[in-house]
C-alpha cells in the first residue's frame, strides 16, 4: 500500500464524513445525527490511526515490523470498546454510528477507482 493512497483514503473520510453529517443534520432527527457524527469521528479517528501505524510499519526493517504489527491489537480493541461505550452511553443511534462508520468503505472505493483509472484526486 502506498502511504500517499492512505493519506488520500484519510482526507477523503474527513471530507465524505463532514458532508454526510451535515446532510443528516437537515433530513433526520437529533438522534441519528449525534450517531453518524459519532461513527464519522470514530471512523476517522480510526484511519488516522491506521495510516500512522501502516507507514511506520512500511519504514520498520524485517525485524521490527512485528512490534509495529503488533500495534493494530489495542487500536482495534479501543476502537470496539469506544463504538460499545457510545452506544450505550451516548443518547445516539446505533444505525446511525454505523453508517457514519461505513464512510470509510467509500473513500477507500473512491481510492481504488482513481488508482484502477489512473485519475488524479487530492494531490
Amino acid at each position: 500500500m502506498d502511504p500517499a493512497a492512505l493519506t488520500r483514503i484519510e482526507k477523503l473520510n474527513y471530507i465524505f464524513g463532514v458532508a454526510l453529517v451535515l446532510i443528516c443534520a437537515g433530513v433526520t432527527d437529533t438522534t441519528f445525527t449525534l450517531g453518524v457524527l459519532t461513527g464519522v469521528i470514530l471512523t476517522c479517528l480510526n484511519f488516522s490511526l491506521v495510516r500512522i501505524l501502516v507507514t511506520k510499519l512500511l519504514a520498520a526493517g524485517a525485524e521490527k515490523q512485528g512490534r509495529a504489527a503488533i500495534l493494530f491489537i489495542p487500536k482495534m480493541s479501543g476502537l470496539i470498546l469506544a463504538a460499545a461505550l457510545a452506544v450505550f452511553l451516548l443518547p445516539i443511534s446505533p444505525i446511525g454510528l454505523g453508517i457514519g462508520f461505513s464512510v470509510f468503505l467509500v473513500s477507500i472505493m473512491v481510492e481504488s477507482i482513481r488508482f484502477m483509472t489512473g485519475a488524479a484526486l487530492l494531490g
